[in-house]
């Protein structure tokens, strides 16, 4: 055997060396994920029955956003998720948590909260002054904005954000309970 053959030989096998090596990795890390799953779902059923009786209403949008984010960890492992109507409740609590503390967080001063309903579209809109581009502006950037984007289009509606002046604009647009002409589109 040529030397040439040796390091090739060498090569493939330390190449399914780095393959078993990375997928024991996978593999723990899904496991991983689903040890956190396991423990999350269980905090979030402790709570609820603890506060189950006369349980205030942002104790249960925060609980329902919880429910949301497991069955989108579940999905990313590979499981089952509940159906989507069970998570329209978690779904809704994402949009409006998230693009509230982006405001909050992110912007400057008070958020000024205007919510209408036309035609068949529930709108709610989030006003404020923008941080300075060095400070980290928020036009449709960062993980809640996804997040609140996602969960906006899994229930048929959508968010916006745009920054012009110094001020910072969020739109959110879901459709409305009794609409005859169903969802638009995200």
């Amino acid at each position: 055997m040529s030397w040439e053959e040796a390091v090739l030989i060498a090569f493939g096998w330390s190449g399914w060396a780095l393959a078993l090596a990375a997928l024991c990795t996978l593999r723990r890390r899904l496991e991983l994920v689903a040890d956190a799953e396991h423990e999350l779902r269980g905090a979030v059923t402790a709570i609820g029955l603890a506060a189950d009786r006369e349980r205030p209403l942002p104790v249960q949008l925060q609980l329902d956003r919880m429910t949301a984010a497991l069955a989108d960890l579940s999905e990313a492992r590979g499981a089952q998720s509940p159906p989507p109507a069970q998570l329209e409740p978690g779904r809704l609590a994402q949009v409006l948590a998230n693009v509230i503390a982006n405001a909050a967080e992110h912007g400057v001063g008070p958020v000024e909260v205007r919510a209408c309903r036309q035609g068949g579209v529930a709108r709610l809109e989030l006003v404020n002054r923008s941080k300075s581009e060095g400070q980290g502006g928020r036009a449709g950037r960062g993980r809640g904005v996804v997040i609140a984007k996602r969960a906006a289009g899994e229930l048929g509606g959508r968010v916006t954000v745009s920054q012009e002046g110094g001020v910072t604009r969020t739109i959110v647009e879901l459709p409305a309970e009794g609409d005859p002409r169903g969802r638009h589109a995200a």
